[in-house]
């Protein structure tokens, strides 16, 4: 029993920080699309 205690917190503590990192990737992240995204990519080689 002193070893499940702890590994349960452990657990508990790694699925919140995963759930949060998580929400804050989905929030700052925009969608875009395939073609935004082609775009984005030949500008970027354009500038090279």
């Amino acid at each position: 029993m002193d070893f499940i205690i702890p590994w349960l917190w452990y657990l508990a503590a790694f699925l919140i920080g995963s759930g949060v990192a998580w929400a804050i990737l989905t929030v700052t992240i925009k969608e875009t699309n395939a073609q935004q995204a082609e775009a984005a990519l030949a500008t970027k080689a354009e500038a090279r």
